[in-house]
């Protein structure tokens, strides 16, 4: 507070009584102590945000220099490489391209129908075992929700065409 303030305030508590000088002065000093809790807890929030700036710097790591000619000669063989091997790599990894889980999925729901209202045939029992077989190894993949809900709709197709056809399964 500048001495002119403290000036004034002296003139302004000169003119109140005793009681009411007490009582201003007491508020005066508890809006100042509420004041220096702030500021001391601005000063450990400074503080605090100094320790994590300088913790940082050290953990981030240094920027190296990158030659953008050589990461594109690297980048090139290995995206060819990705693309030839492309549908028979995520197959091997148990992931079915969404075109055959969709293939599948219609074939399947063709079957649905026909299961319900008489036998299958024997080409349409081994069409059943060969995606029946194809849906067993077939994991999830985040990529598409479509895809998961594809799959799902999948299996319990092949779950009906079971369960009509009278075939039994262990796996369900």
């Amino acid at each position: 507070m500048p001495n002119e303030d403290i000036e004034e305030l002296k003139k302004e508590l000169k003119k109140l009584s005793p009681r009411d000088k007490v009582k201003k002065l007491k508020e005066l000093e508890e809006k100042r102590k509420t004041e220096m809790t702030e500021i001391g807890d601005l000063i450990k929030d400074s503080e605090k945000e100094l320790k994590t700036e300088k913790v940082a710097e050290e953990i981030a790591p240094r920027p190296l220099e990158i030659n953008i000619g050589r990461l594109f000669e690297e980048e090139a063989g290995r995206l060819e490489r990705t693309a030839k091997e492309g549908p028979r790599a995520a197959e091997s990894r148990g992931y079915m391209p969404f075109k055959q889980l969709y293939n599948d999925y219609t074939q399947l729901q063709s079957m649905v129908y026909t299961s319900m209202t008489g036998p299958l045939t024997q080409t349409q029992l081994e069409a059943v075992d060969r995606i029946g077989e194809r849906l067993d190894r077939t994991k999830y993949q985040s990529a598409s929700s479509e895809v998961a809900n594809i799959l799902v709709a999948s299996r319990s197709a092949l779950y009906k065409i079971r369960k009509y056809a009278g075939i039994e399964r262990s796996n369900f």
